[in-house]
C-alpha cells in the first residue's frame, strides 16, 4: 500500500514539474507577442469637460476622452498628437495618445 501511494505521489510530482516548465515557456512566448498597432496623426480643434475633438490631415475626424490621455500630457486646441489604433479595429478608440512636439 505504501509503495503505490508513493508511487502515485511521485508520479503527481513529476507532473506538476513538467506542466510548470510548460507554462514557464508559453508565458515567454506571450510575452514576445507584439501588439500590433497603426498610427494617425490628428490635430486637435476643440475640446470640452470630457474629452477632445481632431481631425487629421485626410479629412478624418475623432473625439476621444480625456481619461485616454496620460495625466503627465497636457494637450490644448492646435496640438498634434498621434494616436495608436489596434490593427484588429477601432472600435475601442485609441489605445495609447501621444503629443507631437
Amino acid at each position: 500500500m505504501r509503495v503505490l501511494l508513493l508511487f502515485l505521489l511521485t508520479l503527481l510530482l513529476g507532473l506538476m514539474v513538467f506542466l510548470k516548465f510548460e507554462m514557464d515557456e508559453a508565458r515567454k512566448v506571450s510575452n514576445e507577442v507584439e501588439a500590433e498597432y497603426f498610427t494617425e496623426e490628428f490635430i486637435i480643434n476643440k475640446s470640452d469637460d470630457s474629452g477632445f475633438y481632431g481631425e487629421s490631415t485626410d479629412g478624418k475626424s475623432i473625439y476621444f476622452k480625456k481619461e485616454k490621455v496620460p495625466a503627465y500630457v497636457k494637450i490644448q486646441s492646435g496640438d498634434s498628437v498621434l494616436l495608436y489604433f489596434d490593427k484588429g479595429g477601432r472600435i475601442d478608440g485609441p489605445v495609447k495618445i501621444e503629443k507631437i512636439d
